[in-house]
């Protein structure tokens, strides 16, 4: 059904773009070639006009299916920045104005809508951030992603290419966290560019973005960007996808990064006003090594998803990783073209001489941040003698647990006054804190009361003691005939910390839980546990005991370790590669990474 929108939207803008062409050749409304155009011939550059009509009316007209027709914020500033754009294109207006216009309109969406970047996701140490700087940073994104996009339209296809990539992603994200306008957004605006590109890589009815498209598709891009940052936790089946800003920095690097590369030259080097158009885009340089435009189109959206993908992989690294790898392999993907020209331009033979020492380097580096597989998987010895199967101890009962107690017998209505839970109510609700209201709660002196019973001392007996105590008393004070007693302990308790996926505190209710099960309910390990060295801190008659344990060998499977008890603590520490990455230089990978960041930098600033 989704896919209903992805149709009238393509269709739209299909039939409505030789129109569009038409009129503009005749009024004139053409991108006239100049020292500074990759195109020889007058062409129109109305795109944008085609790509609003399709979006507008597919999501305008349709979106009351699927009740998303109250978007007034979003519409409304989709019409200021179509007819912003649209004066852009025939008369030319001012970058002040361009960039007035464009803050004014990130900040008003960003207030009177609920959805901001109020996170920074661990940079600086900073997660949550106040309702001020989050208006302040959603502005700037808004205002950064429209104009990277618009600055990165200067080939037939680039712009097109790179805003379907990030719709193709954001579509995925959308689909499994059940945001359907978000959905429909990304789809209805896929099927206008879709179109848009078939003309605009067509010879004889081509036609150019222009301004007015690529501030809508800048915008709406942002947009999602911006409502991306606030998915929760998303559970693709194989993997679960959690929110980070690395993602989105992948898909959107290339824009980003010649948008900053351009600022530095124009500053930097030529002195000059960073809006004074000139050749120095990445693709120019691209162009000038003799590719042409849906060459360099198709590398940049290769690139693109290649470093989506790596960004993925890396979803559990921190921030800081996460954002220096990508930025890194962003750099040395998109200036490989350039890096290769470079080297053969050389005096030396740079693949010749210099390869043997940079694999050696290099191989070095990754060896320092790889882990070996007995590293990473559990109970590898090749052991396979039969372990025995020892049980814990039946846990003794201490004040403040809290006890559930169940008498049976032959006669039910002879057992009913025995259960707190039968007397106090007959609901049928069973959610475990209505259970933990019914059941008994161990006093300071250790000790409960039970109606009939009275005031019974259970302090130190394990559950299986009071079982037997119970019924022992229940038969030889002639309350009951062949009564069965269940107790069971209702809030034990495990805190689970350090390399695991969810850690925290946790509650269970099996007599006998494993050590397994336990880090089972927190999500396993991460890939950067330290499995040889798993600490686990117990309390034994009033003495805290650190066990270490080697979650790669089974020798100790055959201990009481293996069964966990309450209140125990579970403490998985980082490995070593893990601990060598946390700081920004901190091992011999990440120093080869930062030259290999200088060096880019350097041939894609001279070249």
């Amino acid at each position: 059904m989704y896919l209903f929108f992805f149709i009238i939207a393509w269709a739209i803008s299909y039939v409505s773009f030789p129109v569009i062409i038409n009129i503009s050749k005749v009024k004139g409304l053409t991108a006239i070639p100049s020292d500074r155009s990759s195109h020889t011939v007058q062409t129109p550059n109305l795109g944008g006009v085609g790509i609003f009509i399709g979006f507008i009316l597919a999501f305008t007209c349709f979106g009351s299916i699927f009740d998303i027709g109250s978007n007034y914020n979003l519409i409304g500033s989709l019409v200021v920045l179509f007819f912003l754009g649209l004066k852009d294109d025939i008369l030319v207006l001012s970058a002040k104005t361009k960039f007035i216009v464009q803050f004014g309109i990130g900040l008003l969406i960003t207030l009177n809508s609920s959805i901001s970047i109020n996170s920074l996701f661990g940079l600086f140490g900073i997660y949550k951030i106040g309702i001020i700087p989050a208006i302040a940073l959603t502005t700037f994104v808004y205002v950064l992603i429209i104009n990277s996009y618009n600055l990165i339209d200067g080939i037939d296809g680039l712009a097109g290419t790179i805003a379907i990539c990030f719709l193709s992603v954001s579509s995925i994200l959308f689909y499994n966290s059940h945001s359907i306008t978000l959905l429909i957004i990304s789809i209805t605006l896929m099927g206008s560019i879709l179109a848009f590109l078939q003309y605009n890589f067509s010879r004889r009815k081509k036609i150019f973005m222009g301004d007015t498209g690529s501030m809508i598709v800048g915008f709406l891009i942002s947009f999602l960007v911006i409502n991306i940052l606030n998915l929760k936790e998303i559970n693709f089946g194989l993997f679960s996808y959690t929110t980070s800003p690395t993602l989105l920095i992948a898909l959107l690097f290339y824009p980003l990064v010649d948008t900053a590369r351009i600022f530095f030259v124009r500053l930097v080097i030529l002195k000059k006003s960073p809006f004074n158009a000139d050749k120095n885009h990445i693709h120019h340089r691209l162009l000038a090594l003799g590719f042409n435009h849906c060459q360099i189109s198709i590398f940049v959206g290769l690139f693109t998803f290649v470093l989506a993908f790596i960004s993925l992989l890396m979803i559990n690294e921190t921030i800081y990783f996460q954002l220096f790898s990508i930025i890194l392999i962003g750099m040395l993907l998109f200036s490989l073209p350039l890096i290769l020209e470079k080297m053969r331009s050389m005096t030396f033979n740079f693949l010749g001489d210099a390869i043997l020492p940079f694999v050696i380097v290099l191989s070095i580096g990754l060896m320092q941040s790889c882990a070996t597989k007995k590293d990473i998987l559990y109970l590898n010895d090749n052991n396979s003698n039969a372990i025995s199967d020892i049980k814990l101890n039946n846990q003794k009962i201490e004040s403040n647990d809290i006890l559930s107690i169940k008498i049976y017998s032959l006669d039910p209505e002879s057992s009913k006054i025995y259960n707190i839970d039968l007397l106090e109510s007959s609901t049928s609700a069973n959610s475990i804190e209505i259970i933990k209201l019914k059941s008994y709660l161990v006093s300071d002196q250790g000790d409960i009361t039970m109606p009939v019973l009275g005031t019974l001392m259970v302090n130190n007996k394990s559950t299986l003691e009071l079982e037997a105590y119970l019924k022992n008393k229940l038969i030889g004070e002639g309350h009951l005939k062949e009564p069965i007693v269940k107790v069971r302990i209702l809030n034990s308790k495990i805190t689970i910390l350090g390399e695991v996926r969810s850690p925290g505190m946790y509650t269970f209710y099996e007599k006998n839980l494993t050590i397994f099960q336990a880090l089972g309910l927190a999500g396993d390990l991460t890939i950067n546990g330290k499995r040889k060295d798993v600490l686990l801190i117990r309390n034994e008659n009033d003495t805290k005991t650190i066990y270490h344990i080697d979650l790669t060998s089974k020798n100790w499977m055959d201990t009481q370790l293996y069964y966990i008890k309450k209140n125990d603590v579970i403490i998985v520490n980082p490995n070593e590669s893990k601990i060598k990455s946390s700081g920004i230089i901190g091992n011999t990978g990440t120093f080869v990474s930062v030259i290999s960041f200088l060096l880019t930098a350097l041939l894609l600033i001279k070249k």
